[in-house]
């Protein structure tokens, strides 16, 4: 009589994959320390200033542990700026061209979303304070924020223009070549917080209506 293999044993896959999945989590709590302490670093010292071994003592980790998740400090302030300002893209692209809405609604949002996500993000402040500073000694790093974040929105920005032309919802102009103006008041009201917050506080409510005020008034059709 043939004999039949044994049956796996459940209990040793099942621990396995607790402990694999243990692992995991271990893994990401420590990324996710490391990533904080990373931000604070940078924001303290500057990019060139910062050691690796001074954000592993600040995230309370060995002292190689940030070179083993981060090939590089660059590699690392890339991950930071991910983490802290870069959208998801996909999600984004998705909930800006949906076709029954009015562009004018979905130009809102947009605008609502960079104050939102970076008006208004006293951490996206510290980073580009560090890229204004720092940027024309490390331009790699500015790339990478201009190729994840500027060009990303300038595209998206652009298809919605594009799209209210198309429409009739929005005048044909300079504007389609140049839409980097429509969001150049939220960029004014981050390098204000920057430099005149505490002296010269602005009302960032006021300033969202005045600079919708602007934007859709300069696009709308006459």
């Amino acid at each position: 009589m043939r004999e039949m293999p044994p049956e796996p044993n459940r209990k040793t896959n099942t621990a396995a994959s607790s402990t694999a999945s243990r692992r995991r989590r271990d893994r990401e709590i420590r990324e996710s320390e490391i990533l904080d302490a990373a931000f604070e670093e940078f924001a303290a010292r500057g990019f060139a200033a910062t050691r690796l071994e001074d954000v592993a003592r600040r995230a309370g980790v060995a002292k190689g542990l940030p070179s083993f998740y981060f090939e590089s400090k660059e590699a690392l302030f890339k991950a930071v700026l991910r983490r802290l300002v870069l959208p998801d893209w996909d999600v984004l692209d998705a909930q800006f061209e949906e076709a029954s809405r009015p562009t004018s609604v979905l130009l809102r949002g947009l605008i609502e979303f960079v104050y939102n996500h970076l008006v208004e993000n006293p951490q996206a402040h510290q980073l580009l304070r560090l890229l204004i500073a720092e940027g024309p000694r490390f331009p790699e790093l500015t790339e990478f924020y201009h190729a994840e974040l500027i060009e990303r929105a300038l595209a998206l920005l652009g298809r919605l223009l594009a799209r209210g032309v198309e429409r009739g919802d929005i005048r044909p102009g300079p504007i389609l070549d140049c839409p980097q103006a429509i969001m150049a008041p939220a960029l004014l009201a981050v390098l204000w917080q920057l430099l005149f917050a505490e002296r010269r506080p602005l009302d960032l409510a006021r300033f969202f209506e005045a600079h919708l005020d602007l934007v859709m008034n300069g696009v709308s059709p006459r």
